[in-house]
């Protein structure tokens, strides 16, 4: 791995320096292109022959991720839409359209952070001429307010004030702590005010299939199936970008033809590349394979710590932290790694190891997993491999300790056998799980439509989860605090499925959502690192990266789990063939 590590390297240093040029220009403008009217869009066009190929397996369902989640239409609408301010790979924030990222430092964000300023680059155009203002954003903001589309804190949004054409403020009727990324992050960009239609009618707008760019790139054919054809934007606003002379995204449903052909060098890039594939293309001299770090999503136990469908009584097993304490120390997740991850993934202790919180590991120990079932009073009286009660805290003495565990079927086989080897390592220090397999529509429905996770009708459950960006305030408040646990008068809470309660997380949260600067926001979230890693309220095992494969030819790429792969397609470009 290191080739791999050494070219990370050489990749993303060429593309933070062509990120410094936005960054750096926080008091001047950079020049501004003259505006060019771009003809109609052309049905046939010429194709160049240094033209990037990236296949992808399905149609985008359009260029506008407020409406659509499969992640394509937040990739290319990365190369058309832009954003008040973005994370580039460390999880640092930059401004794209704006001048500056408003902080309590430099005065953008009010101290009761009701109010955030942020002020807009003058001089940027759209593709088609017209220029880019204040406007767009308040349109933006108005068209999903109208159309009754949700999106992270617009709710929270009571005014956008315009002060002129490149200054705004908005008013929020409590503090966002994920502010900076209002208008911008995976997939989320500003529209044009003057293009995309009706406010309240932005599932039918023209600009979700035919957009006017404020990114490096123009949509200049799309043949729905077969491929979407990107030229450079002749408009955009950063100098000497993009470098690539064309962009075609193919569509291609079959798997092992797209790792193919970036093997072969007919495509330059495979995204979210899995096995058996994965490991194939790490071993092919020509390709170059790139891992997230750090990774997005992590595998976790999820127990109920109320009893099924009783949420009055504790969970007779999982309830007792010195059980959930034997689980984790039973389960060897090295060996998880590889067996059923080829290598390619990573043991997880929590998620908050983006925010700089560092724990000490969890030891895979099976005598360590056994003394603490004795202890906490499950022992196997009767020999026959499975523990019972003999005094345990909260089940009928002689029940055995045996549970079934739900894992969400739509994951794949991968997610099966890992349970699968969970329970055999379970069973090794006395435990009785039975995975079980059920759809992830039956596991995560609403309330109202029974969910089995909403109605806290499970013991156990396997699945994956992380969050977007630097800031999980909403995500760890949704998960952690005792105020979000779903109840039948208020099913809607959160997501605190797991039905945990600790009261100092209550606090810390209060603390989270008034305005902090960045490092005492740190430190809170290192205190709820140590406080679940203690009370593991669910149980982190493995961390799953996201693996692109690309030709070598392809440079300036910079995978990141802050944003979609196209963050910076203005830097990607072809070395000349060999």
């Amino acid at each position: 791995m290191q080739k791999l590590n050494l070219l990370l390297l050489i990749l993303i240093f060429p593309i933070l320096s062509a990120c410094n040029i936005i960054l750096a220009d926080n008091t001047g403008n950079p020049p501004t292109p003259t505006p060019t009217l771009l003809p109609p869009l052309a049905r046939q066009i010429d194709i160049s022959d240094n033209a990037i190929y990236v296949p992808i397996p399905i149609n985008p369902p359009s260029f506008n991720a407020y409406v659509n989640d499969t992640g394509y239409e937040e990739m290319i609408g990365e190369l058309v839409f832009g954003a008040l301010a973005e994370l580039e790979p460390h999880g640092r924030y930059y401004p794209e359209l704006a001048v500056e990222v408003p902080t309590l430092e430099n005065g953008g964000l009010s101290e009761d952070g009701l109010t955030v300023t942020w002020r807009l680059r003058p001089g940027i155009v759209w593709s088609d001429g017209e220029p880019f203002t204040a406007r767009d954003v308040v349109f933006t903001w108005e068209a999903l307010r109208e159309s009754g589309i949700y999106t992270p804190g617009i709710d929270l949004i009571t005014e956008i004030e315009t002060l002129d054409k490149y200054t705004l403020i908005i008013h929020y009727s409590e503090f966002y702590p994920n502010y900076r990324l209002q208008f911008g992050g995976e997939g989320i960009g500003i529209f044009p005010a003057h293009q995309c239609g009706a406010l309240n009618n932005m599932l039918y707008w023209d600009c979700n299939a035919e957009p006017v760019s404020l990114g490096p790139f123009v949509l200049a054919e799309w043949e729905a199936g077969e491929r979407l054809v990107f030229n450079p934007n002749p408009n955009y606003w950063v100098p000497d970008r993009p470098l690539a002379e064309q962009l075609i995204f193919e569509i291609e449903a079959d798997e092992e033809r797209r790792a193919r052909d970036v093997a072969l060098g007919s495509s330059h890039l495979d995204m979210w590349v899995e096995e058996p594939y994965l490991t194939d293309l790490d071993e092919d001299e020509a390709v170059l394979v790139l891992a997230t770090d750090p990774a997005r999503f992590i595998l976790r136990l999820v127990p109920n710590l109320t009893a099924p469908g009783v949420a009055a009584r504790p969970n007779p097993i999982v309830a007792d932290l010195t059980v959930r304490q034997a689980i984790r120390h039973a389960i060897n997740v090295p060996q998880l790694v590889e067996e059923v991850f080829a290598g390619h993934a990573k043991p997880a202790h929590t998620e908050l190891t983006r925010n700089g919180c560092q724990l000490t590991p969890y030891t895979y120990n099976p005598d360590t997993a056994r003394a603490l079932l004795t202890r906490a009073g499950w022992i196997d009286q009767d020999d026959d491999g499975v523990r019972e009660c003999h005094g345990c805290a909260n089940a009928a003495e002689g029940t055995p300790l045996l549970f079934e565990s739900y894992h969400y079927a739509e994951f794949g086989d991968s997610l099966a056998q890992m349970h699968r080897q969970v329970e055999l390592m379970l069973y090794d220090v006395g435990i009785d799980m039975r995975p079980k397999p059920v759809e992830g529509y039956d596991l995560w429905d609403t309330w109202e439509n029974e969910g089995v996770e909403m109605r806290g009708e499970f013991h156990l459950n396997l699945w994956d989860d992380g969050y977007f960006g630097i800031d999980p305030t909403d995500y760890l408040y949704n998960r952690y605090d005792p105020r979000a646990i779903p109840t039948q008068n208020d099913p809607l809470a959160g997501f605190n499925i797991m039905r945990y309660r600790n009261p100092e997380l209550a606090k810390l949260f209060d603390q989270l959502y008034t305005p902090l600067p960045d490092e005492t926001r740190n430190k809170i979230y290192c205190q709820i690192a140590l406080i679940l890693y203690r009370d593991l309220p669910d149980i982190p095992l493995v961390a799953l990266p996201e693996y692109y494969a690309i030709n070598p030819r392809l440079q300036g790429i910079s995978p990141h789990i802050y944003d979609t792969i196209t963050w910076n397609a203005a830097d990607w470009h072809l070395l000349p063939q060999e």
